[in-house]
C-alpha cells in the first residue's frame, strides 16, 4: 500500500483509535477477500466519517485509495461506500497538513475523489450490482463538479432495466437537484 504524502500519522484524528492502526484496515479494504473488505469498510467508516462527522484521517484514507487506483488497483463496492461516507460527512474548519500546506480536509477528499471519477464511472458498467449501486450513491455528491456525472446517470437510465434503472434514476434525480440547488435535501 503506497502512501503518497508524508502524513503526520499522530496528528490525524479518528473517532477512537490512532490512524496508524487503521492502515492495516485500509490494506484489507483494498484487498481481495470480500469479508475482510466489508469489515474494514465498516470500521473505517466508524473511525473517519462516523454519523456525518468527518475526521482528518479521512484525507489520508482517500489519498491511499487514490494511489491504489493510480497504481492499477481496482476498487470494490466497499471502497466506494467509504468514499461516499467521507464526502457526506462534515466538520467545518477541519484542516489537514498535506505536503507542508494546511488545506480544508473535506475539500481535499472531494478533489482526490474527483480525480478517481473517470475510472469509477468506467467500471460502473452494471455487471456488479453492488458496485453500481454504491457509485450511484457516491456521484450525486460530485454532481456540481462534473458534467460527466449527469451524462453517466442519464445514459444509465436509458441503458439499464429493472433495479439498475431504478437506482440510476434515483441518483440522477439527486444529481440534478445538486446542480439546480447546490445541495441535496
Amino acid at each position: 500500500m503506497k502512501v503518497p504524502h508524508d502524513w503526520d500519522w499522530d496528528s490525524l484524528t479518528t473517532l477512537s483509535v490512532p490512524f496508524s492502526q487503521l492502515r492495516q484496515q485500509l490494506g484489507q479494504l483494498l484487498g481481495v477477500d470480500a469479508g475482510e473488505r466489508n469489515r474494514a469498510s465498516q470500521l473505517l467508516y466508524c473511525e473517519v466519517a462516523n454519523q456525518g462527522q468527518l475526521y482528518s484521517a479521512a484525507a489520508a484514507c482517500v489519498d491511499i485509495i487514490a494511489e491504489h487506483v493510480k497504481a492499477g488497483g481496482e476498487l470494490s463496492s466497499d471502497s466506494i461506500a467509504l468514499l461516499e461516507s467521507i464526502l457526506s460527512a462534515r466538520s467545518p474548519g477541519l484542516q489537514v497538513l498535506v505536503g507542508g500546506v494546511l488545506v480544508d480536509a473535506a475539500e481535499y477528499c472531494r478533489e482526490r475523489t474527483l480525480d478517481l471519477l473517470p475510472g469509477i464511472l468506467r467500471n460502473a458498467n452494471g455487471e456488479d450490482f453492488a458496485f453500481f449501486r454504491e457509485v450511484c450513491f457516491l456521484i450525486p455528491q460530485l454532481a456540481d463538479s462534473s458534467d460527466e456525472v449527469i451524462r453517466f446517470l442519464g445514459s444509465s437510465v436509458l441503458r439499464f432495466e429493472g433495479e439498475l434503472r431504478r437506482v440510476s434514476s434515483e441518483a440522477l434525480k439527486e444529481a440534478e437537484e445538486v446542480v439546480r440547488e447546490g445541495h441535496m435535501t
